[in-house]
């Protein structure tokens, strides 16, 4: 990395920070310049707006997210144990990508809703990322004969969906997160194995735990 796309990234970080500390009406870009020790007439050779900033941060975000959803594609799994396994993988996954960084949820939660419309376009197309990415899993379990042929694809991905997200604000607000995500990671993988699996396959998967 060259040293402008270095200072780049720097400003980057320091903006999601307050951003997500003051809200993006609130935070100017003296703020930005004042915290990084920058002349604010330098600052305008790496943006030229406090909105630029905002898209970058944005754009860096779900750069982020797309990276870790992918990172455990949907296919590999060939039994409903497997498939659990790989499910819970990615709920973990999402809760490390939206919990361990405070400021990456509250600014994907909270902040962007009115700000732009191009904001508001990006983060819907993060939530539409999330949704494919689930029905992937679902279609791949009811082609294998994991999960019931009958379940709603769209629409479990989206309630999948609501409830991981809901899952995260309350995370969010835990002192202890790292129980708070085991719990929660258990809860959901249950609601959604037990609400969306194949009976016969269910029943395969109790008797051998029960051996």
């Amino acid at each position: 990395m060259d040293r402008a796309s270095k200072k780049r990234a720097e400003i980057l970080e320091t903006a999601l920070r307050l951003f997500s500390e003051k809200g993006y009406h609130s935070t100017r870009i003296e703020d930005i310049a004042l915290e990084m020790n920058m002349a604010q007439g330098l600052f305008y050779r790496y943006f030229p707006s406090k909105l630029d900033i905002f898209y970058e941060v944005i754009e860096e975000i779900v750069r982020r997210i797309t990276e870790g959803v992918m990172s455990d594609a949907p296919g590999s799994s060939a039994t409903l144990k497997e498939y659990i396994e790989q499910m819970t993988r990615g709920v973990e996954n999402l809760f490390k990508i939206l919990t361990d960084d405070p400021f990456i949820s509250k600014l994907l939660f909270y902040e962007p809703l009115g700000i732009d419309e191009v904001i508001n376009k990006k983060i819907q197309d993060v939530w539409g990322l999330f949704a494919e990415f689930s029905s992937f899993y679902a279609e791949d379990g009811i082609k294998k004969g994991i999960l019931r042929s009958d379940i709603q694809v769209k629409e479990t991905a989206f309630a999948f969906n609501a409830v991981v997200f809901e899952a995260v604000r309350r995370i969010s607000q835990e002192e202890d997160k790292e129980q708070a995500k085991a719990y929660w990671t258990k809860a959901i993988v249950d609601l959604m194995i037990r609400g969306t699996a194949d009976r016969k396959a269910l029943e395969r998967l109790d008797t051998n735990a029960q051996k």
